[in-house]
């Protein structure tokens, strides 16, 4: 049994990661040949294992993956699904202590600033948390890599946790809790910095486009 296929088999009910958007980040993984691999928001690990999963079935690779300090409360959390799968050597999980642009502020000005093939960006998701991630990722990403946007759909108005927080609410503007902000930093952000859609995936709320060369 492939690694891949082994996720679904031990998690097939975790959260925040299907089947069907497992199958289309392998297979841009794949088209890509992409093999330092980053991702911005883990919660569980669900995602993160299916990444590490079809990086060991090639042979090959790496994934840094940046989340809370909080994920390490979950149950299972990141750490104990990788043990589990035998995926841990090939994922290195940072924790920040308030917000993963602070972390990726510190790789960009490392002694050796990483470059990445691909980053799977499901973080924040407000206008400001994405806008200025994607940006910062920008910097980390190499000529020709692919960033690929998770939740385009994704709103305010429609957010459970905003729903239970009218306050929290009530701090945006009528327009910004109507919009798709991820949505809206792919089309305005990302097409700013010359990137290409290459894959539409609207249907499973992915966005697919890559950087200039």
């Amino acid at each position: 049994m492939s690694k891949f296929d082994l996720v679904d088999t031990l998690y097939s009910d975790l959260r925040y990661m299907t089947h069907a958007k497992a199958k289309i980040l392998r297979e841009v993984m794949l088209e890509e040949d992409a093999r330092t691999i980053l991702e911005i928001g883990f919660a569980q690990g669900k995602s993160s294992a299916y990444i590490a999963a079809v990086l060991e079935d090639q042979g090959e690779g790496s994934l840094l993956t940046i989340d809370m300090q909080s994920a390490t409360r979950q149950s299972p959390n990141i750490e104990d699904v990788l043990e589990k799968l035998g995926l841990s050597h090939r994922v290195t999980p940072l924790y920040c202590k308030r917000s993963y642009t602070w972390e990726l502020q510190r790789l960009i000005n490392a002694p050796e600033t990483p470059q990445f093939d691909l980053c799977f960006f499901d973080g924040g998701h407000t206008w400001d948390s994405t806008g200025f991630g994607v940006v910062l990722v920008d910097m980390l990403l190499r000529p020709g890599g692919v960033m690929i946007l998770n939740d385009l759909d994704w709103s305010i108005g429609r957010s459970p946790y905003f729903k239970n927080k009218p306050k929290a609410m009530a701090k945006y503007d009528d327009d910004e809790i109507a919009s798709e902000p991820v949505r809206l930093v792919r089309d305005t952000i990302l097409g700013k910095l010359g990137y290409e859609n290459i894959r539409p995936q609207d249907e499973i709320m992915f966005g697919v486009s890559r950087k200039p060369f």
